[in-house]
């Protein structure tokens, strides 16, 4: 009886190495959805002055084919494929001096965030997105008859298929 019972409970790792806990396939789908102060949004690009105080009041994830709740979790920031800390570890609202950011030349910069996609009843996935961002010296060179304000701009996040 004892060799029995010895066998069962080596045997009871192997058995429960081949149990699994979800469908790999059934990733989140999501909507991700950023409120930029300070910014213009135009033709699916943020527009920023630099000299003018650039932030991210709010960053909003909803499912995008059901009403159940998804969120981001373990956010990273980069800015222009650098790391960015001193956001990544902000609460939000978060604001990023430009003038103390490393800029590209043409001034089409990019916001990038690294995260853990969530969504209720869904598999746990990973993603990478970017927002374009146009940093201008003043707000003379902002698109025609745009002004600074409130940017909304979105982000749909979709699995795909290898």
């Amino acid at each position: 009886m004892k060799k029995l019972l010895l066998s069962l409970i080596l045997a009871l790792p192997l058995m429960l190495t081949f149990t699994g806990c979800s469908d790999d396939d059934d990733l989140p789908e999501v909507n991700v959805t950023f409120t930029f102060q300070n910014a213009v949004a135009k033709n699916g690009v943020i527009y920023a002055v630099e000299s003018k105080p650039f932030g991210i009041s709010n960053i909003v994830t909803r499912a995008a084919n059901s009403d159940k709740d998804a969120a981001l979790a373990n956010v990273y920031f980069y800015w222009n494929y650098i790391p960015a800390p001193s956001i990544t570890w902000s609460p939000l609202p978060i604001y990023i001096s430009l003038e103390k950011m490393p800029l590209v030349e043409n001034g089409a910069n990019r916001l990038g965030l690294e995260a853990t996609v969530l969504e209720v009843d869904k598999t746990m996935s990973h993603c990478y997105m970017e927002v374009p961002i146009v940093v201008v010296d003043s707000e003379e060179d902002l698109p025609a008859g745009a002004e600074l304000g409130t940017a909304v701009y979105t982000i749909s996040i979709r699995p795909y298929d290898d």
